[in-house]
């Protein structure tokens, strides 16, 4: 199985700090008899073998390490430490969307942040999460016309969700008149972002976080595009439970978990400031009190 790694060391830059050893997730890169790291037979790709992580081409400080046809100069650069407050601001002023504009967004910014959504983390990168995006609006109105008069009509009959009632819904439909614009459904977002993966067998919950986690890497990915997010778990209700025919829309496998909707766009009303929230008496930081005191 090794030659499908497509391991490739160039010797003239290898200094043999052993950093691609210690960080190979799969225990597959060892060093050979003359000192340089070499990668050995395996089973097969996972937990008997490598785990395509390409840590080892990502942690070389000399660019010595290709792995399967990836070459070291065409990866992204670290982030600078002082990114770090940027990433703090983008978190503090992360907001729920419920206006959108009626428009498309920018093909290349949506292409830009799916081509980043590759990155992310998988548990034993697993890799297994696969993602649906509608990124024209004419088609997200398509699957609201299938699905929002079928929701309606279920109300009338007092049929909901798992995890709605008549009060819940009457409090959305009410919000219709102001911050969701006629649209509880999918808040008028003019596209929609979906992970999903197929979540049965041994790993099937450990799948399911692996959905969650890109559906967060996602939204964070487009609010720093400056787009609007909304994460929806009742539209996700309505479409597994309610409206099979709309999901199918999606061409999403019936195997496969879609708890969570992230829709997208433009936002109609941009937010001038984050908000202050208070959680400190749900932070439980155990910290070694006497450093601090020195520290201090």
């Amino acid at each position: 199985m090794k030659e499908k790694t497509q391991f490739t060391l160039d010797r003239h830059r290898c200094i043999k700090c052993g950093r691609c050893v210690n960080t190979c997730a799969g225990m597959v890169l060892k060093f050979g008899e003359d000192g340089y790291p070499e990668m050995q037979e395996f089973e097969r790709f996972g937990w008997r073998g490598c785990w395509r992580c390409q840590h080892c081409l990502a942690v070389c400080p000399q660019g010595a390490i290709s792995i399967f046809g990836k070459k070291p100069e065409d990866s992204l650069p670290p982030v600078p430490e002082e990114m770090g407050a940027f990433m703090e601001r983008l978190v503090v002023n992360r907001r729920t969307c419920r206006r959108y504009l009626d428009q498309n967004v920018d093909t290349q910014i949506i292409s830009r942040i799916l081509s980043a959504m590759s990155a992310a983390p998988t548990g034993g990168n697993a890799m297994n999460v696969e993602y649906t995006v509608i990124d024209d609006k004419e088609r997200v109105k398509e699957i609201w016309n299938k699905a929002y008069p079928v929701m309606e009509e279920k109300a009338k009959q007092h049929i909901y969700t798992h995890s709605f009632s008549d009060f819940y819904y009457r409090k959305m439909k009410e919000s219709e008149k102001s911050i969701r614009k006629d649209d509880l459904l999918f808040c008028g977002a003019p596209h929609l972002f979906i992970a999903h993966s197929n979540c049965t067998g041994k790993w099937a919950e450990d799948t399911k976080v692996n959905c969650i986690i890109a559906t967060a890497y996602f939204e964070l990915l487009c609010n720093a595009y400056g787009l609007g997010t909304i994460i929806m778990s009742y539209s996700s209700e309505v479409l597994n439970e309610l409206v099979p025919e709309a999901r199918r829309m999606l061409n999403i496998p019936p195997d496969h978990y879609t708890g969570l909707i992230v829709g997208f766009g433009y936002p109609e009303i941009p937010y001038a400031r984050g908000v202050q929230k208070d959680r400190g008496n749900k932070i439980h930081r155990y910290s070694n009190k006497k450093q601090d005191k020195k520290r201090n």
